[in-house]
Protein backbone atom coordinates (compact mmCIF):
# COMPACT_ATOMS: atom_id res chain seq x y z
CA UNK A 1 0.00 0.00 0.00
CA UNK A 2 0.91 3.40 -0.98
CA UNK A 3 1.59 5.80 1.80
CA UNK A 4 -0.03 9.29 0.68
CA UNK A 5 1.99 12.10 0.35
CA UNK A 6 1.71 15.33 2.83
CA UNK A 7 -0.25 17.22 0.36
CA UNK A 8 -2.93 14.46 -0.53
CA UNK A 9 -3.70 13.96 3.00
CA UNK A 10 -3.84 17.77 3.70
CA UNK A 11 -6.82 17.56 0.75
CA UNK A 12 -8.74 14.48 2.29
CA UNK A 13 -8.59 16.03 5.70
CA UNK A 14 -10.06 19.45 4.21
CA UNK A 15 -12.41 16.93 2.36
CA UNK A 16 -13.77 15.44 5.84
CA UNK A 17 -13.78 18.44 7.82
CA UNK A 18 -15.22 21.23 5.96
CA UNK A 19 -18.52 18.38 5.32
CA UNK A 20 -18.91 18.05 8.69
CA UNK A 21 -18.54 21.53 9.91
CA UNK A 22 -21.53 22.66 7.54
CA UNK A 23 -23.75 19.57 7.91
CA UNK A 24 -23.09 19.70 11.66
CA UNK A 25 -23.83 23.85 11.97
CA UNK A 26 -27.00 22.80 9.59
CA UNK A 27 -28.37 20.32 11.64
CA UNK A 28 -27.55 22.40 14.90
CA UNK A 29 -29.15 25.40 13.77
CA UNK A 30 -32.13 23.05 12.40
CA UNK A 31 -32.60 21.27 15.37
CA UNK A 32 -31.70 24.17 17.38
CA UNK A 33 -34.50 25.82 15.99
CA UNK A 34 -37.31 23.10 15.55
CA UNK A 35 -37.18 21.67 18.77
CA UNK A 36 -38.63 25.42 20.16
CA UNK A 37 -40.86 26.21 17.79
CA UNK A 38 -42.50 22.80 17.68
CA UNK A 39 -42.54 22.37 21.67
CA UNK A 40 -43.33 26.05 21.84
CA UNK A 41 -41.07 26.58 25.11
CA UNK A 42 -37.43 27.98 25.43
CA UNK A 43 -35.16 24.69 26.12
CA UNK A 44 -34.17 24.86 29.66
CA UNK A 45 -29.74 24.63 30.07
CA UNK A 46 -30.27 21.38 31.28
CA UNK A 47 -31.84 20.13 27.78
CA UNK A 48 -29.41 21.98 25.81
CA UNK A 49 -26.80 19.59 26.92
CA UNK A 50 -29.09 16.69 26.04
CA UNK A 51 -29.90 18.19 22.93
CA UNK A 52 -26.30 18.42 21.67
CA UNK A 53 -25.55 14.91 22.68
CA UNK A 54 -28.42 14.14 20.09
CA UNK A 55 -27.08 15.95 17.26
CA UNK A 56 -23.59 14.92 17.87
CA UNK A 57 -25.22 11.53 18.06
CA UNK A 58 -27.01 11.68 14.40
CA UNK A 59 -23.87 13.84 13.07
CA UNK A 60 -21.21 10.31 13.96
CA UNK A 61 -23.99 7.27 13.47
CA UNK A 62 -25.90 9.26 10.82
CA UNK A 63 -24.16 11.49 8.77
CA UNK A 64 -20.72 10.85 9.15
CA UNK A 65 -21.41 7.20 7.24
CA UNK A 66 -22.43 9.07 4.71
CA UNK A 67 -19.80 11.32 4.24
CA UNK A 68 -16.76 8.46 4.49
CA UNK A 69 -18.40 6.63 1.51
CA UNK A 70 -18.79 9.95 -0.86
CA UNK A 71 -14.81 10.41 0.07
CA UNK A 72 -14.52 6.88 -1.87
CA UNK A 73 -16.37 8.21 -4.65
CA UNK A 74 -14.67 11.61 -5.42
CA UNK A 75 -12.11 11.71 -7.74
CA UNK A 76 -9.29 13.97 -6.41
CA UNK A 77 -6.40 15.94 -8.36
CA UNK A 78 -3.96 13.43 -8.76
CA UNK A 79 -5.31 10.09 -7.00
CA UNK A 80 -8.30 8.37 -5.45
CA UNK A 81 -9.00 6.71 -2.42
CA UNK A 82 -10.13 3.34 -2.63
CA UNK A 83 -11.51 1.09 -0.16
CA UNK A 84 -9.26 -3.21 -0.25
CA UNK A 85 -11.25 -5.29 2.33
CA UNK A 86 -8.22 -8.29 3.48
CA UNK A 87 -10.03 -11.42 3.00
CA UNK A 88 -9.19 -14.81 4.70
CA UNK A 89 -8.35 -17.62 2.38
CA UNK A 90 -12.01 -19.59 1.80
CA UNK A 91 -11.76 -22.57 3.52
CA UNK A 92 -11.52 -25.86 1.39
CA UNK A 93 -14.17 -28.00 1.98
CA UNK A 94 -13.87 -30.65 -0.03
CA UNK A 95 -17.06 -32.52 -0.83
CA UNK A 96 -16.85 -36.25 -1.69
Amino acid sequence: MEIPSYKELLKLMWFLVWRHVIILMFVSMTVGWAVPVIFNSTVSEDSQYLLEICIYCVLFFGITPFILKTLFQKQFLGFQVLFQRDTEAPSSSTSS
